[in-house]
């Protein structure tokens, strides 16, 4: 596949700047500005240098230290279509008479063709749209915003829910106001995960509904490296209390204050070591493939 400019290359996301985001304060190889929490950036898949998103496209989509290409996945669009636009009015000749001018007047349009659908964008996200039943997105990010001003949160959108990412040292308190602002009352812990993003850190996703206001939301943070540690939301919701057990094993992450932070799917061995170790993690290596046959399934499977 090309990008835009014609080069070819692997596909990188958009990255929204954090507060924690290990290249905040550094420079665009390109333009020379520093990034600023909330900018978005590009990171380049080979030397993992930070650009900024329209630095990247100005140098026809290459990195600006050593031209390894990347094509930018780009959302798709949350506009609607445009209302089609009312057909021109029949006009007859300068030299008709007026009986010709008052049939030409008089004849209805030809209803127009519908239009084809576009064809699909390779790369492109899925469409945000509001879900149905639930309390539309905008309202509910207001609301958030409202609730979080002063936590430094990061807003976005996954299709149809409100995402907001605060920094490690404000997620209890972020979550508690989710669950107990009036507005808001994200009364349940649909999900708790972990994203590995290499170089970039850990992410920590909480995925949140209120079932008395029909409205959910996407809560994240992300931390460093593993080994960091993140406040525990077991006080909030009691149903943390798994999520984060499995995925501290999982991830090689802490979550502060648990009240048995315990491995829930793998043991420990003599050292007090967690065996094999963090699995979901991408450095994990995975085990060989087994040889044909081992386990008494014919060659050819």
């Amino acid at each position: 596949m090309s990008t835009e400019g014609g080069a070819a290359g692997a596909a990188i996301s958009l990255r929204a700047t954090l507060a924690n985001s290990k290249w905040l304060g550094t420079a665009c190889p390109k333009c020379s500005e520093g990034f600023a929490v909330a900018d978005q950036v590009v990171l380049c898949p080979s030397c993992f240098s930070a650009h900024h998103a329209a630095c990247w496209r100005e140098n026809g989509n290459t990195c600006a230290k050593d031209q390894t290409p990347g094509r930018i996945i780009e959302p798709r669009g949350r506009g609607a279509s445009p209302a089609s636009e009312a057909p021109a009015p029949v006009q007859a000749p300068a030299s008709a008479g007026p009986v010709a001018a008052l049939a030409a007047v008089a004849r209805p349009a030809a209803p127009a063709k519908p239009a084809a659908p576009a064809a699909p964008v390779k790369g492109a996200g899925p469409a945000v749209r509001d879900a149905k039943g639930l309390r539309p997105i905008d309202g509910v990010r207001a609301r958030i915003q409202s609730a979080t001003n002063d936590l430094a949160p990061v807003f976005g959108t996954a299709i149809d829910e409100v995402t907001v990412t605060v920094p490690p040292e404000n997620l209890p308190e972020a979550a508690r106001r989710l669950k107990e602002t009036d507005g808001l009352k994200f009364d349940y812990l649909r999900c708790l995960s972990g994203v590995d993003y290499q170089s970039d850190g850990i992410e920590v996703v909480y995925h949140l509904f209120s079932t008395r206001l029909a409205q959910k939301c996407v809560l994240k943070t992300r931390l460093a490296a593993e080994g960091d540690a993140v406040g525990t939301v077991t006080t909030v919701w009691a149903g943390a209390d798994w999520h984060e057990r499995e995925t501290a094993e999982m991830f090689n992450i802490r979550f502060e204050g648990h009240p048995y932070p315990e491995p829930l799917l793998l043991e420990r061995d003599d050292q007090g070591t967690i065996v094999p170790g963090p699995v979901l993690l991408k450095r994990f290596k995975l085990r060989p493939k087994e040889p044909p046959a081992q386990y008494g399934f014919p060659e050819q499977e």
